[in-house]
């Protein structure tokens, strides 16, 4: 939306529903006029962006563009806004009254702004004005609307009917959102539940319940798991990391996966690799038990062979050694 020079809010504007992890590539056209044509020359504007967390409309954070040449009528600027996954709650110290509270920009730590109450606008947030949107909306200004999810309209008054709980076709209480007018105008897309994927959160994920000896495992441990998936001898393997935190007071966990795998590991603070789960082929929905004990610890390589033995395996084999091994499968891969 475009902000003047008192940091006032321009009627015109435009809104989108993002999902990073669904959207993530995709670049997005947005047009933004001016509410005078032709500009007034008095006046310079910017861009501010404010995101809002779809589900529960609560405040995010809010980027800031300038607009380089305001003598031009038309100005094309390309960006990418960083969105960070913690809610911006960091202090400044400008005086926003009663009804707004101070907040930074986040890709411009010197620069704030007041945010307002619904309501509320103006500089300092001491003006008010009659909001028309609807009760499950966020009224952001007298002619601004932040819909709910599934909502749309000027007033948030219309209901997308493609994911009303009658018509959901998303299976195991999975959540069905609308994509964007933007995006595709007939599309939707799912969120499934931990334990659920596929088109239509319609396949058990697997499930792994990994417990770990009380000697390794630390209080409150996060813990790195790198999955490696093994392909044919003339492609690469693939490796994705996930980050996951033990529950306090707990020797068990409980994870759900939708990446196919041959080889997990898990990698604790102090850097150490331990083997968890070695299957030939992977297994969909399939439910794995398994413990970590110390005996299953992957050495360094500096802490198994000497430097002859070293040489000689880089340059014979040199995909087969990684940063870690463990010589209960190493010995046949080198035979």
């Amino acid at each position: 939306m475009l902000i003047d020079d008192q940091r006032n809010i321009v009627p015109n504007h435009e809104q989108i529903t993002y999902m990073p992890a669904h959207d993530c590539n995709i670049k997005l056209n947005i047009y933004l006029l001016y509410p005078h044509s032709p500009k007034h020359s008095s006046t310079n504007y910017s861009i501010r962006i404010d995101l809002f967390h779809k589900s529960t409309l609560n405040y995010w954070t809010s980027g800031y563009l300038s607009i380089p040449f305001q003598f031009l009528p038309v100005n094309r600027i390309s960006t990418q806004l960083i969105i960070s996954g913690i809610q911006e709650n960091e202090q400044c110290t400008l005086s926003c009254g009663e009804h707004g509270r101070c907040m930074k920009y986040t890709n411009m730590n010197n620069s704030v702004f007041c945010r307002c109450d619904q309501r509320y606008f103006g500089t300092f947030c001491n003006l008010t004005h009659q909001c028309q949107c609807s009760n499950d909306s966020f009224c952001r200004t007298s002619s601004i609307c932040v819909c709910s999810l599934n909502k749309f309209g000027s007033r948030c008054y219309l209901n997308r009917s493609i994911c009303q709980s009658r018509n959901n076709p998303c299976q195991h209480n999975g959540l069905c959102i609308a994509t964007d007018d933007c995006i595709n105008l007939h599309g939707f897309i799912y969120v499934c539940k931990e334990a659920y994927q596929g088109e239509r959160c319609q396949h058990k994920s697997n499930q792994i319940d990994i417990r770990i000896d009380e000697t390794t495992l630390t209080i409150n441990s996060s813990f790195i798991l790198p999955y490696i998936t093994a392909f044919d001898k003339y492609a690469k393997h693939e490796r994705i990391s996930a980050l996951k935190k033990f529950p306090i007071g707990h020797t068990t966990m409980t994870i759900y996966t939708e990446q196919s795998f041959n080889i997990l590991f898990i990698q604790i603070p102090n850097g150490d690799y331990y083997l968890t789960v070695l299957r030939e082929r992977n297994i969909p929905s399939e439910y794995i038990h398994t413990q970590v004990l110390p005996k299953n610890r992957c050495y360094p390589v500096l802490d198994l062979f000497n430097d002859t033995f070293r040489r000689y395996e880089y340059y014979t084999s040199d995909e087969v050694l990684s940063t870690f091994m463990l010589s209960t499968f190493t010995i046949d891969i080198l035979l």
